[in-house]
């Protein structure tokens, strides 16, 4: 999260997933979090990681390069 805890902040490697999934043209939720008071559910969503997180299918996602190959290969059409 931005410095008021709530805005999206200027994180670089959540703004590469951001704009892979803009470019994609995916519709997609943002949760912000303020780092200093993380929720519960965090800890247990991916113990000691950072964020950015991607959770597909009850699946969690916590690497930014891996997160990215994910995206590519499930968004990027059949040929």
């Amino acid at each position: 999260a931005g410095i008021d805890g709530e805005s999206i902040g200027n994180c670089p490697f959540s703004q590469r997933l951001f704009m892979i999934l803009w470019l994609k043209g995916v519709v997609f939720n943002v949760t912000t979090v303020d780092l200093k008071r993380k929720p519960a559910d965090l800890h247990n969503l991916a113990p000691g990681a950072h964020p950015p997180f991607l959770t597909f299918n009850g699946d969690v996602k916590t690497d930014v390069n891996k997160i990215e190959e994910f995206l590519e290969e499930t968004l990027t059409p059949e040929k």
